[in-house]
């Protein structure tokens, strides 16, 4: 395979034009490359310096392998190259076997956007805004919204076409809004935002925004005045499950603290309760024993009194 790659690349001849392409991490770009001496030859796309190759012969066919896909045209040849990384960036060669080659160099940015797709829920029937903002870097291009087809993207809408069918988009320098009438079953999918560069030999469109779109029949709990639903703060699903998961186990630990504490407060309350009637008992007890000692007889006192009351016998006596 290398010989091969450096034998193809000495066999080109014309000029060799170089080409920055901007792409996101997480995200896609679509290389459009396509030169004067375009031909019928084997068209391939190579990283520069290494074995990794896609090539394609046949035209109108789409080849692909692992995150890269090439379409070989009668006029040019695309590469889709999906779930870019920070690794992927370099430089890299689109051209055609024996006749000429462009370079590209892949530069790829985190992006202020987060790298998950944004999570929209369309309501059947109803009317549904998306709203994507536009990367510094692409201000100034024209922007269009793409569908994901299995594993190829293509193009829904764009500015120069302001409505088709249930689509119509607007844009300004720095957001992009797309609004679907009549949302359908068939709508759901993966969507992207997408800016467009076009230079002599070499264009592309960078997908900086991707948005994962569900349609349900459950009618929103809130929307917009106009019945619309924007996707403009959206988050992350990774996010909203932790934040999901976090609020669930905050709410557990203080159910079981208080069922503890009331648990622990009961028990407190019917402890003192039985003391108390315990105490009450012995007090009972002890007013008992003091009535019964004072209504106990006095032995030695009513002997005392019966003593008092024998006749003096000596008395009469005397007198006799």
């Amino acid at each position: 395979m290398k010989t091969l790659l450096i034998f193809t690349f000495f066999l080109i001849s014309g000029p060799v034009g170089c080409f920055d392409v901007i792409g996101y991490m997480g995200r896609i770009v679509k290389i459009y490359c396509k030169h004067q001496q375009y031909g019928q030859n084997e068209k391939y796309f190579c990283k520069k310096g290494t074995d990794e190759c896609i090539n394609v012969q046949r035209e109108n066919t789409w080849v692909h392998k692992e995150r890269v896909s090439l379409y070989n045209s009668n006029q040019d040849f695309t590469v889709i190259y999906k779930n870019l990384s920070l690794q992927d960036s370099g430089s890299y060669q689109c051209g055609e076997t024996g006749r000429w080659g462009n370079d590209v160099e892949l530069k790829v940015k985190r992006g202020p956007i987060c790298s998950c797709p944004s999570a929209v829920t369309g309501f059947l029937g109803e009317t549904l805004t998306i709203n994507c903002s536009s990367p510094e870097e692409f201000k100034s291009n024209a922007k269009s919204f793409h569908k994901l087809n299995g594993q190829v993207v293509t193009k829904v809408i764009n500015r120069t076409w302001s409505q088709i069918n249930r689509f119509s988009m607007s844009e300004d320098s720095e957001v992009v809004s797309v609004k679907i009438r009549d949302v359908k079953e068939e709508d759901k999918g993966d969507y992207y935002c997408a800016a467009w560069n076009s230079e002599k030999l070499v264009s592309y469109f960078s997908y900086y925004t991707s948005i994962q779109l569900q349609v349900t029949v459950t009618s929103p709990a809130t929307t917009t005045p106009s019945g619309e639903y924007s996707s403009k703060h959206s988050v992350c699903p990774s996010f909203i499950v932790i934040i999901t998961v976090c609020v669930c186990v905050a709410l557990l630990l203080i159910s079981v603290s208080a069922l503890i504490f009331f648990t622990l407060r009961h028990k407190k309350t019917q402890d003192s309760a039985f003391m108390n009637r315990q105490c009450g008992a012995n007090h009972a007890n002890m007013d008992m024993d003091l009535v019964y000692q004072n209504l106990k007889p006095n032995k030695n006192q009513s002997v005392s009194i019966y003593e008092s009351l024998d006749p003096i016998t000596t008395e009469p006596e005397s007198e006799y």
